[in-house]
């Protein structure tokens, strides 16, 4: 019997996995084959490489199958109902603990949670918890930006899992897109973006830094004067800016429309209403950053600031890649942006 017992211990040793996650935490791993996600954007990268069949738990917001989030066509809709809800979700909300032990997931991954939570789960409930990362301003310690914590964070959840040739498919897909879209020649015009979703649908004076579309193209957000990060503005500096051509969230469609009609004599005085080059765009953030949106956003970007390409293709294409035939299909049926 003692021989046994040696020998068992001896196993779960030498078969734990070390791995650093993206808050630099060290975390002893045994098993995935259960697997729990908490806060915004996780359960988005777990559906990303195909682990969804997975999950033994969810969060209550995740079970709504609302398509501003591309990756939820993954999911099926019937085995999701069918989970136990383990948090209301949301950034910087904790889960039920008593519920996460009762599930006994053998990992959880975690977005939108700082390290004192984290650590906090992870102690409570004896469950191994990895933290991920859309960027330093999204959950992230290190200072990574947007795509690049993306990319780290897919390859992290890959090495525990097992999914490594899925992870490196789809970071050699986005690296694809990233050197093509920087070849890119476009006019030079005075852009803007508002709209952006920040815990939720915002109006036109809702803007970001660092809007990865504009990066991607080498496009500067210039009223933001060298501000980082998310922001709102006035509508003043909106017009005192004075934007040759406005991109506009359709996550934020219905404020943005209201916004106009309450302010239509602060907005028709902009160069770019006056001229009809204001474009709706695909939801950015809805629950964290909707990855595929970024790239197909910057095709469209690019497509007004007057380079040739077949949006439809490139679309199918960037969706295909994301979210698998089956996710495509399902996602393309329900046509969810209508603009």
């Amino acid at each position: 019997m003692r021989t046994f017992l040696i020998s068992v211990l001896f196993i779960n040793i030498v078969f734990a996995q070390s791995i650093t996650d993206m808050l630099d935490r060290s975390v002893e791993i045994k098993d995935t084959k259960k697997i729990v996600c908490l806060g915004p954007g996780a359960l988005r990268l777990i559906a990303y490489l195909g682990l969804q069949d997975r999950l033994v738990g969810i969060e209550k917001l995740e079970k709504k199958y609302d398509l501003k989030s591309p990756y939820r066509a993954i999911l099926d809709k019937k085995a999701i109902k069918s989970l136990k809800v383990v948090s209301q979700g949301g950034p910087g909300k904790m889960p039920n603990l008593e519920t996460l032990i009762t599930l006994n997931p053998d990992i959880i991954f975690t977005s939108f949670l700082s390290k004192e939570q984290v650590e906090l789960i992870q102690k409570k409930t004896k469950i191994p918890v990895v933290a991920l990362s859309y960027g330093a301003s999204y959950g992230g310690a290190k200072k990574l930006g947007k795509l690049e914590a993306i990319k780290s964070s897919l390859k992290l959840i890959a090495d525990i899992t097992g999914k490594e040739k899925r992870a490196d498919e789809l970071i050699s897909f986005m690296q694809k897109e990233e050197a093509e879209l920087a070849k890119l020649k476009l006019s030079s015009q005075k852009v803007y973006i508002g709209g952006i979703g920040y815990k939720g649908a915002q109006g036109i004076t809702s803007t970001e830094s660092a809007y990865p579309s504009f990066k991607l193209l080498k496009l500067e957000n210039k009223i933001l004067k060298g501000k980082k990060g998310h922001m709102f503005i006035n509508k003043e500096a909106i017009l005192a800016y004075d934007p040759q051509i406005i991109f506009l969230d359709f996550l934020g469609k219905k404020i943005v429309k209201e916004e106009l009609k309450s302010d239509k004599k602060i907005y028709s005085k902009l160069d770019a209403f006056k001229n009809k080059k204001v474009h709706w765009l695909y939801p950015y953030n809805f629950y964290n950053t909707n990855i595929e949106n970024v790239f197909i956003n910057s095709w469209y970007i690019a497509s007004y600031l007057g380079h040739s390409v077949d949006l439809k293709t490139k679309k199918e294409q960037i969706y295909k890649m994301f979210l698998s035939d089956k996710g495509l299909k399902v996602f393309l049926e329900a046509n969810p942006y209508n603009f």
